[in-house]
């Protein structure tokens, strides 16, 4: 009597031989991750899994960002009319306010500290005093005003972009060596 043995189709290994990989495969599983991978990824390759995938033979686009699904076509309608987003434009505008104030406390400070440094009269020390006091005020203000808009910049941006900080005037002051008191140089 002659079993009738089907013999497995083309392509398919037969069961000794799905055994014998599947025990194989068990083994490098636990002992060799390190050529694991590529022997799978090379054992699909050879069995025509990745012959039907998406855009195959086509050039890949290196210049699409993958982290920025959800905005990409804002993006892109920026990018290509050389346009930034708001937050950036806000954050920009933010800065140049700093740097003009910072400028600003610092060519004040340097006249200021001169002119007191060598008046002689009672009189005028003290009218210097007080327009710098003045001139204090003034900073006081307009850091206040800034930092509304650093406020409004930390709520608006994207998580993954750096914070803003609020400016201090002390802080400020300590950049250019002033004094908060013109008397202290005394």
């Amino acid at each position: 009597m002659v079993e009738n043995q089907q013999e497995p189709p083309e392509g398919k290994p037969s069961k000794p031989e799905e055994s014998e990989r599947n025990t194989e495969h068990k083994l490098r599983m636990r002992f060799d991750w390190n050529n694991l991978i590529e022997d799978l990824i090379e054992e699909g390759r050879r069995q025509g899994q990745f012959d039907d995938l998406k855009g195959k033979g086509k050039p890949l686009n290196l210049n699409r960002n993958p982290f920025s699904q959800e905005n990409e076509l804002a993006n892109n309608l920026l990018k290509e009319n050389q346009a930034l987003p708001a937050w950036l434009t806000q954050r920009n505008d933010i800065r140049d306010k700093t740097a003009v104030l910072r400028e600003r406390i610092s060519r004040t400070w340097r006249r200021f500290d001169q002119e007191y440094r060598f008046v002689q009269d009672a009189g005028a020390r003290g009218s210097l005093e007080i327009a710098w006091d003045d001139e204090i005020k003034k900073w006081e203000v307009e850091i206040v005003a800034i930092n509304k808009l650093v406020d409004n910049y930390n709520i608006k941006r994207p998580v993954n972009n750096l914070e803003l900080f609020k400016l201090r005037l002390d802080n400020e002051l300590g950049r250019v060596g002033a004094r908060r008191f013109l008397r202290q140089l005394g």
